[in-house]
């Protein structure tokens, strides 16, 4: 009887290649991504590319660093141009991410959010010095309905905000910025809605 040896088989996966890259925390993104088009993309630049340029769109679509295409060639020894590829056929099937404008007014809008919490749950709101500070530009509703109440108590008592409705709104707003990184078909596949 004969004895066989087998070689093992380089397959690499979204995990793998995450954890080589030092990006685990997009592993669920860019699993979406290569579970939703991979099958498509692969046969046209490759299996291994395919998955890089699913984590690649995951870099690019959320807060983490983006990775640059140089990174790719370094650590998996691939050409970065059918990493590029395929991350752009990758995102041709999903719809795309807001405009970095939409994005960034989010942003200003949830640090808005965080720093009245903060001074809520400090009971602090009059350190906001609210007319006269960024906070006004960011999001002038929060603010108008800080200064009301502010007004509408007594002069001995503090402005006083509702933290849980706060936090109830900070992760509305937090589930909205990714909706806005993502696009909404990504973001679907995310969360299990698609």
């Amino acid at each position: 009887m004969g004895h066989h040896q087998f070689k093992s088989v380089d397959v690499l996966t979204v995990e793998d290649a995450a954890a080589r890259l030092e990006v685990d925390g997009l592993t669920h993104v860019a699993r979406a991504a290569f579970d939703h088009a991979g099958e498509l993309v692969a046969p046209r630049v490759g299996r291994r590319p395919t998955v890089l340029g699913a984590v690649r769109l995951a870099s690019r679509r959320s807060r983490c660093r983006t990775l640059e295409r140089e990174r790719f060639s370094s650590v998996f020894d691939v050409d970065a141009d059918l990493v590029v590829a395929a991350h752009a056929d990758l995102a041709s099937h999903l719809t795309p991410p807001a405009d970095e404008d939409d994005v960034r007014s989010l942003r200003r809008r949830l640090v808005v959010v965080h720093e009245l919490v903060a001074a809520a749950e400090r009971d602090r709101l009059d350190a906001l010095q609210l007319p006269q500070t960024y906070l006004a530009d960011d999001a002038p509703w929060l603010l108008g309905r800080t200064q009301r109440r502010a007004e509408a108590s007594s002069p001995r008592s503090e402005a006083t905000l509702d933290v849980a409705a706060l936090q109830s709104h900070t992760r509305r707003l937090e589930a909205d910025l990714e909706l806005a990184r993502l696009g909404t078909t990504l973001y679907a596949l995310v969360h299990g809605e698609a």
